[in-house]
């Protein structure tokens, strides 16, 4: 009887890791890149070479928001082995391709640029000072949270970017925001996934202004937030990290 609850148990936490999501690849003017693939790419060695950040071998979540994994993944203290950088035009998208994302998780997605100090930002964490700027959100729009439109649409999410930037490269930050449990104070799951970036092109904007950690608190009003309270308050809901940088298109 006890070993068939211990596996009952075993079962249900591998299945409730399982459902969450990863990006194993980006797509940029129609080309597919290899992302960080979270079942193969850290068991393997050499360790593979990513334009997304890498993670810890699973796909498991961040509740901690002062935590230095929430600047871009689970195991942010460890940096990618060695340059790589994807190309993209000021202006231009980055198509990222989650593997999954289950309907009922409830929440934004948030995207933060940070310009690297160097040319290669594979040799920077981004956890210090205030580099990042917020490009864009989607949050609830015609009775439906941001995320549920993310799974219902093949698990793919565009971001554009600015097109007044200056140049150079960047830190792509994009993250699911996971409120279903985020009315009790810790409940909020945070789901960010960094992608290294050249851009191309551009202007002369060089914004900055929120840290990560730093800009998010537990007690935010957007990350200790009740999805079910009904559509009034999810209309109402104000994601963490303030309004989209103003001026960047």
């Amino acid at each position: 009887m006890l070993l068939s609850s211990l596996l009952l148990v075993s079962a249900s936490l591998v299945s409730h890791v399982a459902a969450h999501g990863y990006v194993p690849f980006i797509k940029i003017n129609g080309q597919t890149i290899p992302g960080w693939n979270v079942n193969t790419d850290g068991y393997t060695t050499p360790q593979p070479i990513r334009v997304v950040r890498p993670t810890k071998p699973d796909s498991g979540f961040i509740s901690d928001p002062s935590s230095k994994d929430i600047t871009c993944s689970i195991g942010n203290s460890k940096l990618p082995p060695g340059p790589i950088t994807a190309t993209v035009a000021a202006g231009g998208t980055v198509e990222v391709l989650w593997n999954t994302w289950p309907i009922g998780h409830y929440g934004p997605v948030l995207n933060y640029m940070a310009k690297c100090p160097t040319s290669d930002c594979s040799t920077w964490k981004g956890d210090s000072g205030s580099p990042w700027f917020k490009i864009q959100q989607s949050v609830y729009a015609n009775g439906e949270w941001a995320s549920d439109t993310l799974a219902k649409t093949g698990f793919k999410y565009s971001v554009k970017i600015p097109s007044k930037i200056t140049p150079g490269s960047y830190l792509l930050r994009h993250e699911n925001l996971a409120l279903h449990g985020a009315a009790s104070l810790g409940g909020a799951q945070f789901y960010p996934v960094c992608i290294q970036l050249t851009v191309t092109g551009g202007g002369s904007l060089n914004p900055s202004g929120l840290s990560f950690p730093g800009t998010y608190k537990a007690t935010d009003p957007g990350i200790l937030f009740n999805p079910y309270q009904g559509e009034a308050a999810n209309q109402a809901y104000v994601p963490p990290g303030g309004a989209v940088y103003p001026g960047l298109n």
